[in-house]
């Protein structure tokens, strides 16, 4: 019976070593697994009038049984091979211990430095696109990884992008008032309740351009258009399309005057116009009616939503773009019917 009893004690024992050798071996070689890097697709996040935003996005694998930190991230633009710019920024974004983060940068190239830049090419600006490369590390902070020697770990990523050449201009023209015929108004004046004299004396007073007080159109149901031309331009060799999403006239205050729309084809996919106009109604735009007859009163907004794609960039669709404009009640002219 003893024999049997320290037989068995003797196989456990024996199995206990091996099984805790084996762990501690799969553990050391778990230790030496480095993280690894994975770099996505450097694409357009967005754009202004001022430049165009590009992000990288990346993922940084954690192999460790503790969780550590990204230092930073740092990097040369290249145009060509040429240093642009320099990128840096501090993270200190923890990657779970056995798990994976995705973070990106992001950084902004103006227009006017990619059009400068593509002047020095042999195409010039009519360039289509400008070759780039980020090149750079993402360093950990390894100090909680107690099983490794070194504290910093840099994983190197090279990652090329095409940049169009390209720079918009948006601009509003020829903004006009569309009035009613001088029997249109003095009817609908009539038909108000108006006495036919004051009738036929205030719509003679709206041809001639002489305005009219808002309160006068108290009432009174009719409509009056303002119109104007978008302008739409662009530098560069890069195919792009432009798209009117939504826009409207607005007050300083931020609220909604009237809604504006393109009068025809909202695209336009080179340099031109694009009809723009909006229906007011005396019994809703009264004063915005009247200010733009007297060319007097504040300056309304005019807020477009827009859309611009580069059609070979197969990343680059449909890309939203801002544009405001006040418009100066002054420049407002009387369109001829």
């Amino acid at each position: 019976m003893k024999k049997i009893t320290k037989s068995f004690f003797t196989v456990a024992a024996l199995s206990f070593a091996a099984l805790l050798t084996f762990s501690c071996s799969s553990l050391q070689g778990l230790m030496n697994v480095a993280p690894s890097l994975s770099m996505q697709n450097i694409g357009i996040k967005g754009l202004d009038l001022e430049g165009i935003t590009f992000n990288c996005n990346y993922t940084i694998t954690n192999p460790y049984p503790v969780a550590f930190s990204i230092k930073e991230v740092a990097g040369n633009l290249l145009c060509d091979g040429s240093a642009y710019a320099n990128i840096s920024t501090g993270q200190g974004i923890s990657v779970a211990a056995m798990g994976s983060k995705t973070n990106s940068v992001n950084f902004k190239i103006p227009y006017d430095k990619i059009i400068s830049l593509a002047k020095a090419t042999s195409s010039g600006v009519n360039a289509k696109s400008l070759p780039f490369t980020f090149d750079g590390k993402v360093s950990l902070d390894l100090s909680k990884v107690t099983s490794v020697s070194e504290q910093t770990l840099s994983l190197p990523f090279t990652k090329s992008f095409d940049v169009p050449v390209f720079k918009p201009s948006l601009s509003v023209a020829n903004a006009r008032v569309k009035v009613p015929t001088l029997n249109e108004l003095k009817d609908t004046f009539v038909n108000s309740g108006m006495a036919l004299t004051k009738a036929a004396s205030l719509a003679t007073s709206i041809i001639s351009g002489n305005g009219v007080s808002a309160d006068l159109l108290d009432d009174v149901d009719i409509n009056f258009d303002l119109l104007f031309d978008l302008d739409v331009a662009s530098t560069g060799g890069a195919a792009w399309n432009f798209i009117v999403n939504n826009c409207s006239l607005q007050s300083a205050t931020g609220s909604t005057l009237a809604d504006v729309s393109p009068v025809s084809a909202s695209e336009i996919s080179s340099n031109g116009k694009v009809a723009m106009k909006a229906s007011l109604n005396t019994l809703k735009s009264a004063t915005l009616i009247a200010q733009l007859l007297n060319k007097s009163g504040s300056n309304p907004k005019f807020v477009l939503d827009s859309g611009l794609s580069f059609p070979d960039l197969s990343y680059a669709s449909k890309l939203p773009l801002a544009y405001t404009y006040e418009l100066p009640l002054s420049s407002v002219s009387k369109a001829s019917n």
